[in-house]
């Protein structure tokens, strides 16, 4: 279900003033009955002036500083109506003397209003992914809905990119979830597409906005309906993935009675699947091993959301909300061994059975007060996440050379507190003018233990020098401000942020403190110019410098073991790093884009491997001198016919780095297309196509990624329903393949997901009440959560 988006404005008068000049006007139904409740806009170049909205005769004033000769907009938007637009140009405005709503022809009865959105809309500093009513809102995960999404790459490992090697930081309802790429993907698999309304793609993220982003932020926005009375959801979806089932179920309700809004939300999904996969290693000294692996998967996860509005007048509300997630995920490794040395060789098998149950509940607290009719607005948010996760990886191997046997298991369970609480004020001037600032405190408490135990004289021993435990502390205090203005067709945005970090990590094992304190300025710049506003032509250029602090678990230094030949290792010396970001493009007719780019990051973190004693492989994340990378990015929308639109996206781009005294590069370019056509009255058609080529991250070569998704998608029951059936990679040609090169010796892996599914999702909206508008919820825990 859709509503119409808050623009728009209004207007007029005769008189024309030096200083400030009142217009004012009227808004009536086509039966000339006064509308009240309109939102008014005044835009000038795309760029909002002044607002207000009528009252209960239909009328309404605003002031502003009209310049004579200057073409201005006036917009007007009420649910139910169809939103109005009219340019016109200054003084002549007795075209607008008298405004006329038109009710919305498919808003009576009981028909769900469907959007006449574009997939992808722009704003100056974004571009905003429309998902609800498009091919993406039924039958996917929230993993599923950005990995085909244009402009936005997923890597196998769930790792996010909008634009070459650096991975996104994201955020779900104004809070950025701080997790590793893994526990990441396995949180946004527990979302639905039904509950997802749009996503924001922020590249170059403004001021406003914490520096921990230097790959830029996808922003997922949830529905949240308001509406007198009751709108709800229901989902169903099974998938076949070769032998093994998928199954999901999901539910939303939405209330409105008088000033109070309640909202909730239940999603559940069960998923088993098989992998197979192989590792080789080839050391200096040519010994080999070679690993052939079975890993079988049974993952539950459960994600549920409520929260509460209250209007205490039109200008001040209340906003609670609590989301959560539960999973229980279980993997099973069935793995055969091959260890060939020059003088033997030996074989073995081994089972590993690793059990997860990762808990997160986040809790916030928003207040809201809209101060004038021209956008200024002061907004305070409070925010407590809690998380834990029980983990315990239990290894049983046996070998030709029964001295090589190994029977033990590692518990590594962790708990996170995190709070937070921030203030942002925004003042809105005459002249087409603003100033924003704001401040942050956010505080991280977080306990790690590696209990490693092995099997022996039928008992488990504790094994000291493999077991850790870690307490870790972190205080981040930012402010910012910036000042945005327009001058004619240019607008320019500047903002200087300021973030003070103190961190302190202590190993209970070894008695061992490290102590972290450093602050850094982050400034920003945005500029546009618009050619023809009314046909969406564009020229921008923007700078930020950025910040990625290293997670919480790379800095606790213990070492577990993978496996018998694998072990990871943390680094308490690491330290930030930086990046300056450089980016311009052209938009022309708002279909077609183009833009470029430059980073330079300096004390680069990246997990690379290397060996130490008994060929074991050690994982380790380090800082490096620096990296670089440029590139250009390409998207194009093209309508073919009047049914079938096109939406093409390329990247290309060289990412270079130092590793040690070695430099690794590789040029790169990926390429994604959909197709999406309608048949009307029958059914909607989607094909999605995506080509990456071989790519690199520190010294791991990943190989090309090429795959093809399907879906149909028909409207039942006016509208209220949607029946889709889909394949994916309809080919089956999506496969992991790396390489990792360093000191003569050579890793290749290799690994087959059940990446051919046929699918089928059902979801139905009823709803009994008055037309509705939306209401979006902040949240503050910006980046903290990506780190957990």
């Amino acid at each position: 279900m859709k509503t119409a988006t808050l623009l728009l404005l209004f207007f007029i008068t005769s008189a024309h003033y030096a200083c400030s000049q009142v217009i004012s006007g009227h808004v009536a139904t086509a039966n000339e009955k006064p509308l009240s409740l309109v939102s008014v806009a005044l835009l000038k170049d795309s760029s909002f002036i002044a607002g207000a909205v009528t009252n209960e005769s239909g009328d309404f004033q605003l002031k502003a500083n009209f310049s004579e000769g200057t073409t201005y907009t006036i917009q007007l938007s009420l649910i139910g109506y169809q939103p109005f637009s009219k340019k016109f140009t200054w003084p002549d405005a007795t075209s607008l003397t008298k405004l006329i709503l038109l009710d919305r022809e498919n808003t009576l009865g009981e028909v769900v209003v469907s959007s006449k959105k574009p997939l992808v809309t722009r704003r100056s500093d974004r571009y905003i992914v429309n998902v609800e009513n498009s091919y993406l809102a039924n039958g996917n995960s929230g993993l599923d809905v950005l990995q085909r999404s244009p402009g936005l790459w997923v890597s196998p490992d769930g790792s996010i990119r909008i634009t070459g090697g650096q991975t996104v930081t994201v955020m779900i309802n104004d809070v950025v979830q701080r997790m590793g790429s893994a526990e990441l993907a396995d949180f946004l698999r527990s979302l639905r597409s039904e509950d997802i309304s749009k996503i924001e793609v922020i590249p170059n993220p403004p001021a406003e906005f914490e520096a921990a982003s230097s790959g830029g932020i996808v922003h997922i926005i949830l529905k949240k309906s308001r509406r007198d009375g009751l709108t709800g959801t229901l989902s169903a979806q099974y998938k076949q993935q070769n032998s093994d089932p998928y199954s999901a179920l999901g539910a939303s309700l939405d209330y409105k009675l008088k000033q109070l809004y309640l909202f909730g939300g239940y999603n559940f999904n069960n998923d088993q699947n098989a992998y197979k996969g192989w590792t080789n290693v080839l050391y200096p000294d040519k010994s080999n091993i070679y690993n052939d692996t079975r890993r079988y998967n049974n993952n539950t996860r459960h994600q549920f959301r409520a929260g509460l509005v209250y209007d205490f007048s039109a200008n001040h509300s209340i906003n609670f909300q609590m989301i959560g997630v539960t999973n229980k995920l279980i993997q099973s490794f069935h793995s055969g061994l091959e260890y060939t040395m020059p003088a033997e060789k030996v074989t073995g098998n081994a089972i590993s059975d690793w059990r997860r149950k990762p808990w997160q509940a986040s809790y916030t607290l928003n207040y809201g007060w809209k101060m004038d009719t021209m956008g200024s607005q002061l907004r305070i948010i409070a925010d407590y996440t809690t998380s834990t996760k029980k983990e315990v990886n239990e290894l049983n191997s046996t070998y030709s050379d029964p001295l090589r046997d190994q029977y033990y298991r590692t518990n590594t369970p962790s708990n996170t507190g995190l709070s937070s609480i921030q203030a942002d004020y925004t003042k809105a001037l005459r002249n087409q003018s603003a100033i924003k600032s704001g401040i942050k405190y956010v505080y991280t408490d977080r306990g790690n233990t590696v209990l490693t135990e092995r099997f022996r004289d039928n008992d488990w021993t504790k094994d000291p020098a493999a077991s850790n435990e870690f307490q870790y502390t972190e205080a981040l205090l930012m402010f910012y401000g910036s000042f945005e203005k327009v001058f004619n067709k240019t607008s320019i945005k500047a903002g200087l942020r300021g973030e003070k970090t103190w961190a302190e990590g202590y190993s209970i094992t070894l008695d061992q403190t490290i102590n972290r304190e450093y602050f850094g300025w982050f400034p920003s710049l945005f500029i546009t110019h618009s050619f023809n506003e009314e046909k969406g032509n564009s020229l921008s250029l923007n700078y930020s410098r950025r910040v990625r602090r290293p997670g919480y678990n790379d800095l606790n230094p213990y070492r577990l073991q993978v496996h018998d030949f694998t072990v990871l290792t943390g680094n308490p010396n690491l330290m930030p790093q930086y990046t300056h970001s450089v980016r311009g493009g052209y938009t022309y007719r708002q279909n077609y884009t183009a833009s470029v780019y430059f980073q330079s990051t300096s004390n680069y973190i990246a997990q690379t491997a290397s060996t130490i004693d008994n060929n074991i492989i050690e994982y380790k994340s380090k800082n490096y001198p620096n990296s670089t990378e440029y590139g250009i990015a390409l998207e194009a929308s093209v309508g073919i016919t009047k049914n079938w639109n096109s939406r093409n996206s390329f990247m290309a781009y060289r990412f270079s780095n130092d590793l040690d005294t070695v430099r690794v590069s590789q040029q790169s370019f990926s390429f994604q297309t959909v197709q999406m056509i309608t048949w009307k009255k029958v059914a909607d058609f989607d094909v999605f196509l995506e080509y990456t080529s071989p790519y690199i991250r520190a010294n791991n070569r990943q190989y090309e990624i090429f795959y093809i998704d399907i879906g149909i998608t028909r409207k039942l029951w006016k509208d209220r329903g949607r029946l889709r059936f889909y394949v994916s990679d309809i080919f089956n040609t999506f496969r992991e393949k790396e390489l990792t090169q360093f000191n003569n010796t050579r890793i290749d892996f290799y690994q087959k997901r059940p990446t051919r599914t046929f699918g089928l999702s059902l979801a139905y909206t009823f709803r009994a009440g008055k037309a509705f508008t939306k209401k979006r919820i902040d949240q503050n825990n910006s980046d903290e959560k990506n780190r957990l």
